[in-house]
């Protein structure tokens, strides 16, 4: 958490949860949207497909279900053939433009509209700056989200707008300065575009605040590392980190991935050429979590050299 960067288009802007429930024939509409939303969270895509569409032609001004069409010709978009994605993303805009229009004051459809465009190639109806215009419109109903969603669509543009999306946070860092969520994230922004000198000095103002903030002292922890400094420092807050109790991972959550103070401690000692203890490091973090590719990636470079 907190390094990635700005990517290329993925069309799955946006994920939703969802409840159990399998598909049975004709149903009424309401049953419709509800069995497709059951059988999208079972992961049975062709189904969910064929019953959202049935939704959306029975009910369409209804914005949740335009809406979950758009979401799932996405998923599909991912998984289809390239000739197939092109119409499935289209599917997509056009679900999410529609779900806009129908709801035009709902943040959650904003920014899967605004996230699409913003990712999209041209040729199946992405278009950077409709995207910024979106984000504008999110930070009218929330002024975080949207800030954050028009700063990384200034990032991924040419310099000056990356000097823009640096004042955006910037500014949201001086109007919420007691707001801890909202400091992790700008955290995480510096982090997330290789500043992390400036990451590094928010976390540790976290952890004067409060010492006791695992998630904080963790990402202390990680920042040393990454700057190849001060080792033994590092050590002492990824060891308290290790042994919290951490909030489960979700969106807007400050966490660290299970397993992620162990292989950040592994690291650490590394740096300090003691490779044995790395890799007890290591092992423990993939017992913890199985699926730390870095953690299993940085074992296999110890165990070949």
């Amino acid at each position: 958490m907190g390094t990635g960067r700005p990517g290329t288009w993925h069309p799955t802007p946006i994920s939703l949860a969802f409840l159990l429930v399998a598909f049975v024939s004709p149903l009424p509409a309401q049953s419709l949207y509800d069995s497709a939303l059951a059988a999208r969270s079972r992961g049975q895509l062709d189904s969910a497909w064929e019953l959202v569409q049935r939704a959306a032609e029975a009910e369409p001004d209804r914005a949740e279900v335009q809406f979950l069409l758009g979401d799932i010709a996405c998923d599909r978009a991912g998984r289809a053939s390239a000739f197939s994605a092109f119409g499935l993303a289209r599917k997509c805009k056009a679900g999410f433009a529609r779900a806009v229009e129908l709801a035009p004051d709902s943040v959650p459809y904003l920014e899967a509209l605004a996230e699409y465009l913003s990712q999209a190639p041209g040729i199946v109806g992405g278009h950077k700056d409709s995207a910024l215009k979106l984000a504008a419109r999110v930070r009218a109903h929330d002024d975080v989200r949207g800030a954050f969603l028009e700063a990384r669509f200034l990032w991924a543009k040419n310099g000056e707008s990356k000097a823009r999306a640096d004042s955006i946070v910037e500014a949201l860092g001086k109007s919420h300065p007691g707001d801890r969520g909202v400091q992790f994230r700008i955290a995480n922004w510096w982090a997330g575009t290789a500043r992390d000198e400036r990451a590094l000095a928010l976390y540790l103002g976290l952890v004067a605040r409060d010492p006791r903030d695992a998630v904080a002292r963790f990402f202390v922890g990680r920042e040393l590392v990454v700057l190849k400094r001060e080792p033994r420092r590092a050590q002492e807050h990824l060891r308290f980190a290790a042994a919290a109790s951490v909030p489960a991972l979700g969106p807007n959550v400050a966490t660290f991935a299970p397993g992620a103070p162990w292989y950040r401690l592994g690291q650490t000692y590394v740096q300090l050429g003691m490779p044995d203890s790395a890799r007890l490091c290591f092992r423990r973090a993939l017992e913890i979590n199985p699926q730390l590719a870095p953690a299993r990636l940085a074992l296999d470079s110890l165990t070949h050299h």
